[in-house]
């Protein structure tokens, strides 16, 4: 019963932080382009402010743009209490990585369904585009994911964390895993270079192209939900590859300074996030399969040294 009440604390507190982790990226970007850029905190006044707003909705849209953006939310929610944040027992039923891609697959299908029921232009190409990108994306997952099943003989995240949170050393081979499961995160949740997420030209928008008749509550449930994605890639990331610090044990001392470090490592992913998003333009829908390509010869190449080594 301990172990189910952190689990459910620590996944609430990630719900909770994540518009100020967003806040905060954004003015990590702010402060590196020179300039002071908005509060930590506008994110909340954004959600305040769309949550005060009324629906307009295409009138050529089905139930799909009725429901869709509420079930997208509540599937990323969902996901968040299926992962290990700052404390990992190792012993629970939840977590299958398979279990966790399944669900965030709900969120992408969802989003693809929004963007293609408001019969437009731009939400057709911006579906069209996020669906090749995600056709690409999936063999890169999935290798990453056996990487980590022939490092640890399990496919649950919990297991995982808890096996690696005593590692001091990791070898070649999780540190190349590392790098290809960080492109698919830039890739799976439109960041430069992938897409732009800051963008006003409809003609180079994929994430965005698809909710761009959503208004109000709707444009506010997708835009959570996109964010809380962003936050359950990081976090798997850190869980996977970068666990160090985490709790394995119930104490309170234990569990403060364990979501102390999760939160440094946090901000330290978003810093670099932030420089590459300053430092590199968008690139051509058309050569990212050469870096989605890269990431998956850099799996190959993790796997290989991890049997070989």
């Amino acid at each position: 019963m301990k172990y189910i009440a952190i689990n459910f604390l620590q996944s609430m507190l990630l719900i909770i932080v994540t518009p100020l982790f967003m806040g905060i990226l954004k003015k990590f970007k702010a402060i590196l382009r020179g300039y002071k850029g908005s509060s930590i905190f506008q994110v909340y006044y954004d959600y305040q402010k769309l949550f005060s707003k009324g629906r307009i909705r295409s009138s050529h849209s089905s139930f799909i743009t009725q429901i869709g953006p509420i079930l997208s939310l509540g599937a990323s929610i969902t996901v968040v209490f299926m992962i290990p944040i700052f404390f990992s027992s190792g012993e629970t039923y939840l977590g299958s990585l398979f279990l966790i891609i399944f669900m965030m697959s709900i969120v992408k299908f969802l989003n693809t369904l929004i963007g293609l029921d408001c019969a437009s232009t731009f939400g057709g190409m911006g579906t069209s585009r996020e669906l090749f990108l995600s056709m690409l994306a999936e063999p890169v997952m999935f290798l990453t994911i056996m990487f980590l099943y022939f490092e640890n003989k399990s496919f649950n995240i919990f297991t995982i964390s808890f096996n690696n949170s005593a590692g001091a050393f990791y070898g070649i081979g999780h540190i190349l895993a590392a790098i290809s499961f960080f492109i698919l995160l830039l890739t799976e949740n439109a960041r430069l270079p992938i897409d732009n997420p800051e963008t006003h030209l409809e003609l180079t928008m994929i994430h965005e192209a698809m909710i761009l008749d959503l208004s109000g509550t709707d444009l506010a449930f997708v835009e959570m939900a996109s964010q809380i994605k962003l936050m359950i890639f990081l976090t798997i990331f850190i869980n996977l590859f970068m666990p160090f610090g985490a709790a394995t044990m119930l104490g309170a001392v234990t569990i403060l300074k364990a979501a102390a470090v999760f939160f440094i490592k946090i901000l330290v992913i978003l810093f670099g996030i932030s420089i590459i998003e300053i430092s590199m333009t968008k690139s051509r829908l058309f050569r990212v399969p050469e870096l989605l390509s890269a990431a998956l010869a850099i799996a190959i190449a993790a796997i290989s040294l991890n049997y070989f080594l």
